[in-house]
């Protein structure tokens, strides 16, 4: 009943987070899914890199999925690169359906020890 107010953003906007935060965010959630150890609540992820080919309609990601210690490194790797294997086709997978690009994800993994407590850090990763 109420009447419709004016728009806030142009009709074109999906949303109003960041590139970087999204694919972020959905990198993250396939690795928390796939992931059943203490790991989850000690990984974030960083993009580091975005490079967009409009002529062949492509887009390149390269991404770091970062840990708190070594050992926590392996278990997002996997055997053989299984795990960071399957976590890359799964997210390259959502990315296609957010991004009108074919998408090239280029997933890593790295060690930053204690980056919880690095206020810096968080301040940044809450935005």
């Amino acid at each position: 009943m109420a009447p419709e107010g004016k728009l806030l953003y142009p009709e074109d906007f999906y949303t109003d987070q960041p590139q970087e935060f999204r694919i972020s965010e959905i990198i993250r959630e396939k690795a928390i899914s796939r992931v059943t150890q203490e790991v989850p609540h000690s990984l974030y992820v960083e993009v580091s890199d975005i490079e967009t080919d409009e002529e062949e309609e492509k887009l390149w990601i390269r991404a770091f999925i970062l840990v708190e210690r070594e050992s926590q490194k392996g278990i997002i790797v996997g055997k053989g690169g299984g795990m960071i294997k399957a976590i890359r086709q799964e997210a390259q997978k959502e990315l296609g359906k957010v991004f009108p690009y074919r998408i090239h994800l280029d997933l890593r993994v790295k060690v930053n020890p204690k980056w919880r407590r690095k206020d810096d850090l968080l301040k940044k990763l809450i935005r």
